[in-house]
């Protein structure tokens, strides 16, 4: 047991104690912070200024007017601000900030002078009888030139309101009336936000013409057709919290991602490490003081020791960030339990496969036919993320979480899901995960034991079954 313990230390500290393992930890959440600081700066720089006219012929002569009072500098500027709060309005109530943490985390987003710069338009109703093609001359020569080289006042757009557009128009040959789009015409990479807000202001302004020419108003209209929206409340036994429904797929989806990659990472250093010290030898030096046996133990322990580490480390900054922002209890305490339980079944299972691989060859090269069968046993659970967290309980989701290797990535969707499961169903296919652990070992170790001081042809997989039935 000393031997292993040895061993198992001397794996973990080769590891940690390196500064790609430093880099590898540390830098995906360095950067995914410097991302999100400066993300907020970048987006609140401003662009350069779109400025220039909207042309309008309009034949019915009831949506020019409109217009002209939609792109005022002060209706341009109440419409964003508004835009901006239904948006972070739905980003936090589909992940259920409650208004004080909102409040909290929008203080301050907007540096002092770097507000986004609005768009100077204007419209310029033009007669009409006005010439199409001559209208749409002025665009054609700015056409290919910069914002700055356009002139003080060029023309970005042209509507023409037909009047049947507002008015309607019988159908041929029936009694329906119908109502025509308008043409619009655009200058070539017309900022994306102008061209959307030209196309609905025009509509809008076209449909409250009709509903006037009706005799209708059209504020009260629209808020009688105004579609309301449902505050849910999730019920528990502590009492009522805001839905979460962007969380609740992503929350188990977080739980499988975090032990899938502390189980990979910590196999791929099993891998590589038994596979250069069989190349260079100095497998035999230690064999020398260990048996084979001892030694496959002590570097299976070792590397997961590392990728327990790993999850811990990340583990904790999510809860941290849960913390934060006020979400805590979407992850029960127990769920963080299993999740450190189903690691250890994952990475005992897969990483003996892997030591078994490393054991067999002596290059990495020559280890990725042999690696292929243990990739498709990781990538099935992110196959199958979205139809069991749909359905959790249904006959495919619990019969996968009885089948060996891939289980404990199953079951911890399963578990961090919205619906609860079957409490025996948790002992059960621990039993079942401790089943393979149990026979990857026993298969690795014939494996490990035979090919680790063989060189030359690396085995295929018919001769790696070999070496489990003759060894």
């Amino acid at each position: 047991m000393n031997k292993i313990l040895t061993i198992a230390i001397r794996e973990f500290l080769a590891v940690v104690l390196t500064r790609s393992f430093a880099f590898g930890i540390l830098l995906p959440p360095v950067m995914i912070g410097v991302v999100v600081a400066l993300t907020p700066i970048l987006m609140n720089q401003k662009p350069p200024t779109v400025h220039g006219h909207i042309a309008v012929i309009d034949h019915s002569g009831k949506v020019a007017e409109q217009l002209a009072n939609a792109f005022t500098e002060s209706s341009i500027r109440s419409r964003r601000e508004e835009e901006t709060k239904q948006i972070t309005d739905a980003a936090t109530k589909a992940i259920g900030v409650d208004a004080k943490t909102q409040e909290q985390l929008t203080k301050g987003s907007q540096l002092p002078g770097s507000e986004p710069s609005l768009p100077m338009l204007t419209v310029k109703i033009l007669p009409p009888d006005t010439d199409l093609e001559a209208a749409k001359a002025d665009m054609r020569a700015i056409a290919g030139k910069r914002l700055s080289d356009m002139g003080p006042d060029p023309r970005l757009a042209l509507l023409v309101i037909p009047s049947a557009t507002v008015e309607g128009e019988v159908a041929s040959g029936s009694d329906a009336i119908s109502y025509p789009d308008f043409p619009l015409f655009a200058a070539p990479r017309l900022d994306v936000e102008v061209t959307r807000d030209i196309r609905t202001e025009t509509g809008k302004a076209i449909v409250d013409a009709r509903l006037k020419s009706s005799g209708l108003d059209a504020s009260k209209v629209r808020g009688l057709i105004s579609r309301p929206q449902a505050d849910m409340q999730i019920v528990t036994a502590a009492g009522e919290r805001k839905s979460n429904e962007a969380l609740q797929m992503l929350v188990p989806g977080a739980f499988m991602f975090l032990i899938w990659i502390s189980v990979f990472t910590a196999g791929q250093y099993l891998l590589t490490s038994t596979i250069e010290e069989k190349s260079s030898r100095v497998m035999e030096v230690l064999l020398s003081a260990a048996s084979p046996i001892q030694l496959l133990a002590g570097k299976i322990i070792g590397k997961g020791a590392v990728g327990l580490m790993v999850l811990l480390l990340y583990s904790c900054t999510g809860v941290l960030a849960l913390i934060a922002f006020a979400m805590l209890d979407l992850v029960p305490w127990q769920n963080l339990v299993y999740m450190v339980i189903y690691f250890a079944i994952a990475y005992f299972s897969i990483s003996a496969l892997m030591a078994a691989v490393g054991a067999a060859v002596t290059e990495v090269a020559e280890a990725q036919s042999l690696m292929s069968p243990i990739m498709m046993l990781l990538i099935i659970p992110m196959m199958l993320w979205l139809p069991i967290i749909r359905n959790p309980n249904s006959p495919f989701a619990v019969g996968c979480s009885f089948v060996p290797f891939i289980n404990p990535f199953i079951m911890i969707l399963r578990i961090s899901g919205s619906e609860p499961i079957p409490a025996w169903q948790i002992p059960a296919s621990m039993l079942v995960g401790a089943a393979g652990v149990v026979f990857a070992v026993w298969a690795a170790a014939k494996i490990f034991r035979i090919g680790v001081l063989m060189y030359g042809k690396p085995p295929n997989f018919a001769t790696l079954i070999r070496w489990v039935r003759m060894a």
